[in-house]
């Protein structure tokens, strides 16, 4: 902001917010091809099923369940944050417009 003007590079701001959707796309697919094999290789439990491999079992499994689900909620945050971004633009662009207008028209009939 300067002199409390927003000033708004409306290209660069749409090519922010296509770049935050883009990569939450690639989150979400590393989510599910990478999340996917880690889930994979640990299902068949392979530190065994022993007492010590139960313990390991039980405290593994809720942390891999919670990081499996904040990979994809990451995802879900970053793409829903660049769609508000390109929303805002372009609401941002309408207004100014539809002010712009409203200015002519003003002087114009002064």
């Amino acid at each position: 902001m300067a002199n409390d003007e927003i000033q708004l590079d409306p290209q660069r701001a749409m090519g922010g917010a296509r770049d935050m959707i883009s990569a939450a796309k690639s989150m979400q697919g590393q989510r599910t091809s990478l999340g996917g094999k880690i889930a994979a290789a640990s299902a068949d439990r392979p530190w065994g099923k022993d007492d010590i491999g139960a313990a390991f079992e039980k405290t593994y499994r809720n942390f891999e369940q919670q990081m499996l689900k904040s990979w994809e909620n990451l995802a879900g945050y970053v793409g829903g944050l660049g769609s508000a971004a390109a929303q805002s633009v372009q609401a941002s662009m309408q207004t100014d417009g539809e002010a712009g207008n409203r200015v002519r028209k003003t002087w114009k009939s002064a």
